[in-house]
């Protein structure tokens, strides 16, 4: 069985709410760390690891190269798995022996669009041409349903988090995302013209490889392995603890050292 772990590093140019410069440099100072932690992790599992430097500079185009390339190594590897840079394996368990790669494996998780506090802010925003960051999490669920509404399926309220990526050729073929760039394109462009919601709120929609493969897993009716929170455990503002059970950490907050001292 021939596996591979990988990662994709860009020193990043652009100006995207996702990558302030203070997350760069500590992308720069912790680097080689994590990619130590997750080579071993590779190691362990009995596959290769490889970090591929993308000569992309704007943070979505980077975001489409790891599907992309996912999608290539399939053809050259039996089982692929895709680690965001800021993922940190903790975890005795081998990836490849939890899911059948047959089928995408990624975490699938919900989100209450109508969450109160949500709901304050959005209006707030909105009255005050105040802007709604294409990232957010409520953002990218409305985008993939206004996209699937237009294809007349009610969508759920679930977005994927492909921070963990994995899955075959078998898999790759199912969601088939490079075939259908043009259709997303597409589809996206329409929809933020087309839908229910505020055109304030629709147009700073953009490209975005999550809502992308939400959308295709829900309009191809595609069967998927939801990896769960224990295989992408996210630390963020709100979140800065893990569990004991957390298997891979995803440090989306880039506070690498608080991790990284209670796991040597």
């Amino acid at each position: 069985m021939k596996r591979i772990i990988f990662s994709i590093w860009s020193d990043l140019t652009s100006n995207h709410i996702s990558t302030p410069n203070w997350k760069q440099e500590s992308f720069r100072k912790f680097k080689h760390k994590l990619i130590d932690r997750q080579k071993k992790y590779a190691k362990y599992c009995g596959a290769e690891y490889f970090l591929f430097e993308t000569k992309s500079t704007d943070y979505v185009d980077v975001q489409f190269d790891k599907i992309l390339k996912f999608e290539k190594l399939t053809k050259e590897y039996d089982q692929v798995v895709y680690f965001d840079l800021d993922i940190i394996p903790i975890t005795k368990k081998n990836i490849f022996e939890e899911f059948n790669f047959n089928n995408i494996c990624v975490y699938d998780y919900h989100i209450d669009i109508n969450d109160a506090s949500y709901r304050r802010n959005l209006i707030y925003r909105l009255k005050n041409k105040k802007p709604i960051s294409p990232m957010n999490r409520h953002s990218k669920v409305c985008a993939k349903r206004a996209m699937l509404l237009l294809h007349d399926i009610n969508g759920n309220d679930n977005i994927c988090n492909t921070g963990v990526f994995g899955g075959n050729k078998q898999a790759a073929e199912k969601l088939a995302f490079s075939d259908n760039i043009k259709l997303l394109d597409k589809t996206l462009e329409e929809a933020k013209i087309d839908t229910v919601y505020p055109e304030e709120y629709s147009k700073q929609w953009i490209r975005n490889n999550e809502v992308y493969v939400s959308f295709l897993l829900e309009k191809f009716d595609i069967k998927f392995n939801n990896i769960g929170i224990q295989w992408n455990y996210i630390l963020d503002d709100k979140h800065k603890d893990f569990s004991a059970g957390a298997h891979l950490i995803h440090q989306v907050n880039k506070d690498f050292n608080e991790t990284l001292k209670h796991i040597q």
